[in-house]
């Protein structure tokens, strides 16, 4: 079979004229050097300059990255620090400090439940970022009232003491 195809290919180079076989050899030389730069070369050149604009964004996400990373270790370095247990007592000086009179304190392991029948809302929000950099207590629940007199609100607040696991 590949016998019977090589002497077509050779009847046939045979019958045509020299020029021809040139004009033929030039377009199969074209051909293939069209179909290297199509499956080899075009893929390559656009993935470079591709990669070329890609690579400064990716060098800044890994500034960004470090960035955050050195961030996560300064955290966790500040977590492992042991907290002590909150007491009523420190909580109420802290509201004492501010102003604030609540009406009832309950500390019972990690959880916090105060409820304070008026405080200035300004003056509360401040107590509450004191005591979250103080004692690490969060935000579990909080129930806000506005009160008529302006600036006032009545508050239940059920807060968590975050602590490092010993």
């Amino acid at each position: 079979m590949i016998y019977a195809l090589k002497e077509q290919f050779n009847f046939f180079w045979l019958a045509r004229a020299e020029r021809e076989r040139r004009m033929l050899l030039i377009c199969a030389l074209v051909i293939t050097l069209a179909l290297v730069y199509a499956i080899f070369l075009a893929p390559a050149l656009s993935g470079l300059k591709q990669l070329q604009t890609s690579i400064p964004v990716l060098n800044q996400q890994l500034a960004e990255m470090a960035e955050l990373s050195k961030q996560q270790s300064q955290l966790a370095a500040s977590l492992s620090e042991t907290i002590s247990p909150v007491s009523k007592e420190q909580l109420e000086q802290s509201l004492t400090r501010r102003g604030i009179k609540p009406q009832t304190i309950g500390v019972n392991d990690d959880i916090v439940r105060v409820q304070i029948p008026a405080a200035g809302y300004a003056n509360l929000m401040e107590w509450l970022v004191e005591v979250q950099k103080a004692s690490r207590l969060t935000v579990e629940e909080a129930k806000l009232v506005s009160l008529l007199e302006s600036g006032q609100v009545s508050a239940t607040l059920t807060l968590r003491q975050q602590r490092s696991s010993q």
